[in-house]
């Protein structure tokens, strides 16, 4: 099994022959060493992609409950430092590791057919990342309406494990940490929102 640093993709089992005549050789092992050298790195281009991609489609689903009258207001948050640090440190790596790297690690398992694979890690996620945002752990109380779990959850499943697997197929940067600072940076604006919310209303 891999580490959460490290690529879901194989290498090429023939990448390492293709490179031993001449300065293609030297070219084939400068790259490999770059990408070692990456299992922490963040793939940007995705990150920042994905992120946008959230940033549009949560809010806009949630409107349109709130136009339906689907939208349930919870309550404020105890404590909002404790809300930041889980929300932007702990959650986005937690959530990253249980809902979008160990199923795909699983199937890969017993399952070599990369459309399958995907397939089936997709739909894993969507159906543990939707019910954790129902639930939020705890599957006798529930933390949103299911309207609410499923805008945020299928948009979440949708557009993190974009990230998590166009990081993985191209082979640059983590798909572990792309997807986990896509993710803790959606989360920073969530937090920087509720508590503008918060200061707005007189909440404490």
């Amino acid at each position: 099994m891999l580490f959460p640093d490290q690529t879901t993709e194989a290498v090429p089992p023939n990448a390492g022959n293709a490179g031993n005549a001449g300065n293609a050789g030297n070219a084939g092992n400068a790259g490999n060493a770059a990408r070692a050298g990456g299992r922490f790195a963040v793939n940007w281009r995705y990150c920042l992609r994905c992120l946008l991609a959230q940033a549009i489609l949560c809010p806009l689903g949630l409107m349109l409950l709130w136009l339906c009258g689907a939208v349930d207001n919870g309550p404020s948050p105890a404590s909002l430092p404790l809300l930041a640090v889980l929300a932007m440190l702990v959650a986005p790596v937690m959530e990253t590791f249980i809902f979008f790297y160990l199923p795909h690690q699983f199937f890969r398992l017993f399952i070599k057919n990369h459309s399958w694979l995907w397939g089936l890690s997709f739909a894993a996620t969507t159906l543990l990342f939707t019910w954790d945002h129902h639930t939020s752990g705890n599957t006798a109380i529930p933390h949103r309406n299911w309207p609410m779990a499923l805008d945020v959850g299928l948009s979440g499943s949708f557009c993190f494990f974009a990230c998590f697997y166009l990081t993985a197929k191209s082979r640059r940067g983590s798909p572990f940490w792309t997807t986990a600072a896509c993710h803790a940076l959606y989360n920073t604006g969530v937090t920087a929102f509720v508590a503008a919310q918060m200061a707005l209303t007189g909440t404490h």
